[in-house]
């Protein structure tokens, strides 16, 4: 999860872990991204803050695909157009609810 907010972070981490035993690895710049997943084999999902050009530009996009992961985006944005990357977008503020819909809509895409 790539979040700068701790309140946003905390929600998130409680969110995803109501789910059941998991790893849930936060960062709070990109810069901490890919050396810390180095020694990670696969990853389900990825929340991140950010908009689709930043996500693509940044070369996080891809990088985490590399593991396997699905991309959720917390940043508001057109829909259709981070739909038309294969990715789910979450809309601020969240519920529990929408985080558990993202994270199973993930596994189903």
């Amino acid at each position: 999860m790539l979040e700068r907010d701790a309140l946003i972070s905390a929600d998130l981490i409680q969110a995803i872990e109501s789910l059941g035993p998991c790893r849930v690895m936060h960062f709070s710049s990109i810069e901490q991204v890919t050396p810390a997943l180095e020694d990670v084999g696969a990853v389900d999902a990825a929340f991140l803050e950010m908009r689709v050009d930043d996500a693509l530009s940044s070369g996080l996009a891809a990088h985490l695909a590399k593991h396997g992961a699905r991309l959720v985006l917390t940043l508001g944005e057109d829909v259709e157009r981070v739909m038309g990357e294969g990715w789910r977008l979450l809309l601020r503020p969240f519920t529990e609810r929408m985080v558990h819909d993202a994270l199973i809509e993930t596994s189903a895409a």
